[in-house]
């Protein structure tokens, strides 16, 4: 017979599906149901793969019913989210920061790559569960990677420096929006894994091979 859940949740906010209102929810108590999943999930990640951890293993490492798992989180993407949010949030901010005070300069294309060769040590860094994220996503959710924030946020950057260098006159003629999608979906985690482990390719490589493409490839010099 299925155990019927019993427990009763202590009375305090869940964690938010997504960042929209992380402002406001920071200032309400925290929900110590989703630090509990939270460590959980850190753990058996660490120990069995991301792969391997099921959403039943998570509940029952974490001691709570299955029912108060799938109220905070639909799936192991938004525990992954979750478990890199202050990470992306720290990261794109930077890229946001970085892209905002060099408005007016001239050299578009050095900071295009820069930002590239950032993102790809971001990506090494957090390669699977970037791409669980992406994965439950795009899955569950029909959606494409570009629709995820993440991805949006990074869009939004490589599309204003693919706009500064054309205006510069530094890269050939192209429509930038598109070619920031383009960039976008070369730097995917899953592109990542699969040169890292099918072809052994280091980090230095895939970044080169990417800059090739969008620097060398696209600069008038």
């Amino acid at each position: 017979m299925k155990k019927i859940e019993t427990e009763v949740e202590p009375v305090t906010s869940a964690a938010p599906k997504n960042t929209e209102n992380r402002d406001n929810a920071a200032k309400e108590p925290a929900d110590p149901y989703v630090q509990r999943i939270l460590e959980a999930a850190r753990q058996l990640f660490t120990e069995s793969g991301l792969e391997a951890v099921s959403m039943y293993g998570i509940a029952k490492r974490a001691g709570i019913g299955q029912g108060s798992l799938y109220r905070r989180f639909t799936d192991k993407g938004e525990i992954c989210s979750a478990l890199l949010l202050d990470s992306t949030e720290q990261f794109l901010s930077g890229m946001e920061h970085q892209l905002a005070a060099s408005a007016g300069e001239t050299a578009a294309l050095a900071h295009l790559q820069s930002s590239i060769e950032q993102v790809v040590g971001f990506v090494e860094q957090y390669a699977e569960l970037l791409n669980m994220i992406k994965s439950e996503f795009t899955g569950k959710k029909q959606l494409t990677q570009f629709e995820h924030p993440f991805f949006q946020r990074l869009g939004i950057v490589m599309t204003e420096l693919l706009h500064r260098a054309s205006a510069n006159g530094e890269i050939i003629g192209i429509d930038p929006r598109f070619a920031a999608t383009a960039l976008i979906s070369i730097l995917s985690p899953d592109l990542y894994l699969y040169e890292q482990k099918r072809n052994g390719s280091t980090k230095e490589e895939i970044s080169r091979g990417i800059v090739v493409l969008f620097i060398t490839g696209l600069s008038k010099r």
